[in-house]
């Protein structure tokens, strides 16, 4: 999907979207790296959107690891079902990702990487996602999500970065991904069982 046409599903539905145009490659290599993609078994992607994170996801694991993309937008679900044809894809919410995990029969998942507009979601949707991100891990598994820097200044990107804290053993931020429209920076949260 070009940015255009992302512009255009955000002025849409910008509670649903939250992004004006799709991550730079430095913010999507970013965010894949340092994670453990290539020893992970098993790999969630919540909110691929235009699928920009998902090609570099897909660079870095294995062949035989099992990788699940969750969109809600169908419109979105439709250009990744074209785009990238092997793609193991769900047109649902990431609050029911417990739910879509039992239906696929995947145990327990490695590393969780989020596209989410965490700073525009209610508290309780914010609640329920990460409620359902810790079920869906493995201990020691890692759950990676971005936040654009001018969103920490909004009550709700505050709220998220203390839930993250609360909920997980250990929480890293990597420094601002200037080159990035927004800027943004990364959040790296572990599990119990981290080496």
């Amino acid at each position: 999907m070009s940015t255009p046409s992302l512009f255009r599903r955000f002025l849409r539905n910008p509670a649903q979207i939250g992004a004006l145009c799709p991550s730079s490659p430095v913010l999507c290599r970013t965010i894949t790296g340092d994670i453990g993609l290539e020893d992970a078994a098993a790999v969630v992607e919540l909110g691929p959107g235009t699928g920009v994170i998902t090609r570099e996801i897909l660079r870095r694991i294995r062949p035989e690891a099992t990788f699940l993309a969750v969109e809600l937008d169908e419109t979105l679900c439709m250009d990744l079902r074209r785009n990238f044809p092997e793609l193991r894809l769900r047109n649902d919410s990431a609050a029911r990702l417990a739910d879509i995990l039992a239906e696929e029969r995947l145990e327990g998942v490695d590393v969780i990487v989020s596209g989410l507009p965490w700073a525009i979601f209610p508290e309780a949707l914010q609640q329920e996602i990460l409620e359902n991100v810790l079920t869906a891990l493995r201990p020691g598994g890692c759950f990676t999500t971005f936040a654009y820097l001018q969103g920490m200044m909004l009550p709700a990107g505050r709220r998220f970065r203390k839930r993250l804290c609360e909920l997980f053993d250990k929480v890293e931020t990597t420094p601002v991904v200037w080159r990035n429209l927004p800027p943004a920076f990364i959040y790296r949260c572990h599990t119990a069982g981290t080496i």
